[in-house]
């Protein structure tokens, strides 16, 4: 599964801290296409219903509407202009939702993704928990995050984000470990593939 992202212009931010720039910016874009990448590659060919945790402006919209015939898109807020992303042939809506208020479906999807959200929720075992009631049995969560670091802060500091630690409250091994609790995990992948890796990717499945 390739990913899509829409021409420059057509999508619309979610919130005044919304990345959509930077995955067109001519220096560091590459970085925020390939983390999305990694994340889509850890994905079963098979399944037919798709859960987004995190929909923001809509930049994997085009992609998972392609492969999936019913997609789920959620966030705290919504942006405008998401249902002209769809595919043709997909059945897919838009809702606000919060991961830790069980207000999605339980058991209903065949695949969940959760991208560069986990590091922003203090309630990391409550945001499993979530994830993992949303997954249908031997269903597949991908999840991708930072490596909350001082490299890491360095890095959003060369690309203009100012003040991501105010941001980031969680660190890769407090997710990992609420992850684990109630899923098992299947892949890892990082880059760069060293141990001062920037951003991961992990695949998941219910027990």
């Amino acid at each position: 599964m390739r990913l899509e992202l829409p021409p420059e212009g057509v999508l619309r931010p979610n919130n005044d801290v919304d990345p959509l720039p930077y995955y067109y910016n001519r220096w560091v874009g590459w970085l925020y296409r390939h983390r999305l990448q990694m994340g889509l590659d850890l994905l079963p060919d098979t399944g037919a219903r798709v859960l987004e945790i995190g929909v923001g402006s809509g930049v994997l919209v085009p992609t998972l509407t392609k492969r999936y015939a019913e997609y789920t898109g959620t966030d705290l807020t919504l942006a405008g202009g998401l249902d002209r992303l769809v595919a043709p042939g997909c059945k897919a809506e838009f809702r606000r939702a919060d991961l830790l208020a069980d207000d999605l479906p339980e058991g209903r999807y065949d695949a969940v993704v959760c991208f560069s959200v986990l590091e922003h929720i203090a309630d990391s075992p409550g945001a499993a928990r979530g994830l993992a009631r949303a997954l249908a049995p031997g269903g597949t969560l991908v999840t991708g995050y930072p490596m909350v670091s001082r490299l890491m802060t360095l890095a959003f500091d060369r690309v203009g984000f100012r003040g991501i630690d105010d941001h980031h409250v969680s660190p890769p091994a407090k997710i990992a470990a609420a992850l684990a609790e109630v899923l098992t995990p299947v892949r890892r992948v990082a880059f760069p593939p060293v141990a001062a890796a920037l951003y991961q990717c992990a695949s998941w499945t219910k027990r």
